[in-house]
């Protein structure tokens, strides 16, 4: 009965090793250097190696005792973080793939079956050498057959699965198997007496010569690199794994045995493997910046309905032409500013449904450019170069208008206080599947026609390390505080499923692409004319029930309505509101909702009260857009937070007929 080594393992894990798998005797060694002279010195025989990888090279160490004893069984112990990369060392030194075992120490359930595996494989390959030997001692000396020395060399040489090359102490190569011909493309005719690293990348070579030299200095100790390699045509460059060791001829001049495998493959695909991890990375990185930015315009916007809606009471009270009407006015033009910017985090995260409406690109632009030239810098010359008979697009006209005002705004700084130029262009574009799979975004693209927007300047452009990160929420090249320009534009173009291209190069300017998909068919619908102000005569009747979570939304939207001569009971959730309405849901004539409350959100608290009273009024309100729960129900109405007073009254008449 054989012996287990145990390499390198702490006393902990070798105690529940012993618990796992009742072992024979049982050795332990700290000094990994001393494991050959165990297995060559101690009785009895060692069946089992077992390898800690608390630190030091445990593949080195096994490719060692393979040399020793070729029959020995070994297993490598390793913590779940450095399993995946001792597997892949494993993999590729040789002599060893396949019939190493890497077990991870988290697995305690399986540990102890991989030993018993790993003593019985041991067993049966001696007691089968054994055998072997008996039945050759058995026979007479003439009848043992032995293969032609040559003969069997050509032949492991020509069939080997890696490439081999000899080359003697100056470097010149002086045997080529069949499949390094393969690899180089070049016949071993060709390469006899040739510098192996001629067949090399030249950038490559010196490292080369350094690598063979090193690991034939070391004791034949494996250490494989990765080099290119350069073939019979310079174009066919092919990366390999190459493990150097040292020979001798028969006069005993030193050389070396170069063996090396193509791993072209298996870098192009770890290499792609790494790209969409990245990118995943970077999507789940929007993904999570566009929730936190959704969540702070949900805020924001509550704090500026308490905050518009307090100017416009205060407007109705105040006197005509008095400081205080002044002062409110500033703060209801303020309060519109800081709404904008919530459009612009909502736009970013996603949450901003776009407001459908055929549109004409081109008087669009021109527009934004009649109003963005006195804006700009003034050495700054602004062209366009429109496309004539443009198919319309679909999407909301304020948000495009803000793509193409950002992209100006972001030209005109490129350029800074310098003469210089931008040009808008406008065209059409068709996609292919092929093309749109190219396209370097985060959100699908559809194969079709698109029309483009070209916003290109003569700025200072951009490296690629910046390119990388425009469109990042709060990443800027600009002083602190700004940034989130791009990313709203990313924002928009998605929820349009557009697309965006940008090509810029340091010292010659930037070009931004946006496309957004054409619509042949559509048409201009007519011009939307506001709501005007209500008139302080008119005069509101019956109670509406005002659900909001926050206290400040609730006190505010009172006070509008009580103003307007209505009367009000308030809620601060959907729970609280349903008890209110049962007790009496005839007494209400509407109910002011807020789609996102703690217990029962907007949506199951109107479901819940049409199913009291189906034909109760209800507007619901949000930071967002509006909600899906509106669907087909023609009793309901959206209000977007914040909103003004006139707002507010108006859709309430809506809704009350």
């Amino acid at each position: 009965m054989g012996a287990v080594l145990l390499v390198n393992v702490d006393p902990n894990t070798a105690e529940q090793l012993s618990a796992l798998q009742p072992m024979p005797e049982v050795r332990e060694v700290r000094d990994p250097d001393k494991v050959a002279e165990e297995l060559v010195e101690r009785s009895p025989v060692i069946d089992l190696l077992v390898l800690g990888a608390r630190d030091g090279d445990p593949v080195s160490v096994a490719e060692h005792a393979r040399g020793v004893d070729q029959d020995l069984s070994i297993v490598i112990l390793a913590e779940p973080s450095r399993l995946q990369q001792i597997k892949r060392r494993v993999r590729y030194a040789p002599f060893l793939s396949g019939d190493v075992v890497c077990q991870s120490l988290a697995e305690s359930d399986s540990v102890g079956r991989v030993l018993g595996e790993a003593l019985v494989r041991t067993r049966q390959r001696r007691k089968h050498h054994d055998d072997v030997a008996a039945t050759l001692a058995k026979l007479e000396a003439p009848k043992v057959w032995q293969p032609n020395p040559k003969q069997y060399l050509d032949r492991l040489l020509d069939h080997a699965p890696i490439g081999v090359a000899a080359v003697d102490y100056t470097g010149e190569i002086r045997t080529w198997n069949r499949l390094a011909a393969s690899v180089f493309g070049l016949q071993e005719e060709d390469v006899i007496g040739a510098q192996l690293t001629e067949f090399f990348h030249p950038s490559d070579r010196r490292r080369l010569e350094d690598f063979i030299s090193e690991s034939t200095a070391n004791g034949d100790k494996p250490s494989p690199g990765v080099f290119r390699a350069q073939g019979a045509h310079d174009d066919n460059i092919r990366q390999l794994e190459v493990t150097a060791a040292a020979v001798s001829s028969r006069s005993g001049v030193p050389g070396a045995l170069v063996l090396f495998k193509d791993v072209t493959q298996q870098m192009a695909q770890e290499v792609e493997r790494q790209r969409i991890e990245a990118q995943m990375r970077r999507a789940q990185k929007l993904e999570s910046l566009g929730v936190l930015a959704g969540g702070i315009a949900h805020d924001f916007n509550n704090l500026l309905v308490s905050i518009v809606g307090n100017a416009d009471l205060g407007l109705l009270l105040a006197s005509p032409g008095s400081p205080v009407q002044n002062a409110l006015i500033k703060i209801k033009v303020a309060g519109g500013r800081a709404s904008e910017l919530t459009q612009q985090l909502l736009a970013y995260s996603g949450k901003k449904e776009v407001r459908i409406e055929a549109i004409d690109v081109n008087p669009l632009v021109s527009e934004l450019k009649n109003l963005l030239e006195v804006s700009i810098s003034n050495y700054v010359l602004l062209d366009m170069v429109l496309s004539v008979d443009l198919p319309l697009v679909r999407g909301d006209l304020s948000q495009i208008s803000q793509v193409v005002m950002n992209l100006i705004t972001n030209a005109s700084e490129a350029i800074g206080e310098h003469p210089g130029s931008i040009t808008i262009a406008t065209g059409t574009a068709m996609l292919t599947a092929d093309e749109c799979a190219e396209r370097k975004t985060n959100w699908d693209v559809s194969e079709g026609v698109y029309v483009f927007i070209d916003v290109s300047d003569t700025g200072s452009g951009m490296p690629a390390s910046v390119r990388e990160q425009i469109f990042e929420p709060f990443f800027t090249t600009k002083f602190t505080g700004r940034g989130l320009g791009l990313a709203a534009v990313a924002g928009i173009v998605r929820s349009h499923h557009g697309a965006i291209e940008v090509q810029s190069e340091l010292g010659v300017g930037t070009t931004f692409r946006v496309l957004f998909p054409a619509a042949p068919g559509a048409h201009l619908d007519a011009p939307k004319h506001e709501t005007l102000e209500p008139a302080m005569e008119r005069s509101g009747k019956g109670t509406v029930l005002v659900v909001d979570d926050e206290r400040e939304v609730r006190e505010v939207l009172s006070e509008m309505l009580e103003i307007f001569g209505f009367e009000v009971t308030a809620a601060n959730d959907g729970i609280e509101a349903l008890d209110i309405f049962r007790a009496s849901p005839d007494a209400y004539s509407a109910v002011i909702l807020d789609l996102a409350m703690p217990r029962m959100g907007g949506a199951e608290t109107l479901q819940a009260i049409r199913a009291i009273r189906p034909d109760i009024p209800v507007i619901l309100c949000s930071g967002y857009d509006e909600d899906h729960a509106l669907k087909g129900d023609s009793r309901s109405a959206f209000l977007q937070k914040p909103f003004k007073l006139s707002t507010l009254i108006n859709k309430l008449e809506e809704v009350l007929g």
